[in-house]
């Protein structure tokens, strides 16, 4: 399900080193395509670096039945927002993300291919400040400023190696590959919460955030960039259940979205598009002794791509 060029774009911060005298066909070709995807790889840490209201440990997996290459992908992401105070609409964000990213490369000279699973990992912290306009009692739109810093790494004790002795090459010309990364960027959030008196609650999102990220720090040579881009519409209802607990109710809760994904991100999970349904439940806990927390939520979603699904689990609270 992921393509060739999303398997082999996820190398771009990989680094190969020799001279003209020991370049072969099949090396070059492997250059070239490291050159060529550095966004691929950036475009990983973008996919853990945008804020989502649905933070939580995300696994993907391939749908191996068109034959082509497959991956693996796990996110997770915590952080939050708040408002300042209903006096000062100022709000803020921060989130912390990572992703782990494990893809088979295929690369070919048009006469030999090698084959050489890699796995990438990296860590994100974005934040986020902005201004809250109170549209109604209702409504509210919220423009916001973003920044980012990551860390981009390969795995390759094994797969220098293996690189290595493919290409008939000494494994130490082979950079361990990484790098560090840093994105700006924005989002224009419309927003929508409501609260009936019969304890029913919800939820609506529309929101477009980019972030524009690039290597900050490492290796002078690399070079490269990635638009991180997500367009997301995501509504969240609460349905009350009847029952209490620590004399407080408990509610049902139902989530669906739909993200479209312009940038560099859907090229890295071959797809431009990504819907999530969820269910789960949520516990008052305003009245307890557990300091600051209001209400705790545990939620299961499944998400689903055009070559691709998957299932998250996310523990939230709200103070």
């Amino acid at each position: 399900m992921c393509s060739a060029r999303s398997s082999i774009a996820i190398l771009g911060a990989t680094l190969l080193s020799c001279s003209a005298a020991t370049a072969g066909p099949l090396e070059d070709a492997f250059s070239r395509a490291i050159d060529n995807n550095l966004s691929g790889a950036l475009a990983v840490l973008g996919l853990s670096a945008v804020p989502s209201e649905t933070a939580s440990t995300l696994f993907l997996d391939t749908d191996t039945s068109s034959g082509e290459e497959t991956f693996d992908f796990q996110q997770g992401q915590f952080g939050g927002g708040f408002r300042w105070s209903e006096s000062i609409p100022i709000y803020m964000e921060g989130f912390i993300g990572w992703s782990r990213y494990d893809p088979l490369l295929v690369f070919s000279d048009g006469v030999e291919n090698a084959q050489v699973p890699l796995k990438w990992t990296n860590v994100s912290a974005t934040g986020g400040i902005g201004y809250e306009f109170d549209l109604s009692e209702y409504w509210v739109l919220r423009p916001q400023f973003h920044i980012s810093l990551g860390r981009i790494q390969t795995d390759l004790s094994v797969g220098a190696q293996l690189i290595a002795n493919r290409l008939g090459l000494d494994a130490e010309t082979l950079i361990n590959g990484g790098v560090w990364a840093g994105g700006v960027g924005g989002s224009l959030a419309l927003g929508y919460n409501r609260r009936w008196d019969n304890d029913w609650e919800l939820d609506f999102n529309l929101r477009h955030t980019h972030i524009y990220i690039e290597p900050v720090a490492g290796d002078k040579e690399l070079v490269g960039s990635a638009d991180a881009i997500t367009s997301t519409l995501w509504t969240r209802l609460r349905q009350p259940t009847g029952y209490e607990a620590f004399n407080r109710p408990i509610r049902l809760v139902y989530e669906a979205s739909g993200s479209y994904l312009p940038g560099d991100q859907g090229d890295v999970l071959a797809t431009e598009w990504l819907a999530q349904v969820g269910f789960g439940g949520e516990i008052d806990l305003e009245e307890t002794w557990v300091p600051w927390v209001t209400t705790t939520r545990l939620v299961a979603r499944y998400t689903r791509g055009e070559s691709l699904e998957g299932f998250s689990i996310g523990l939230a609270a709200s103070f």
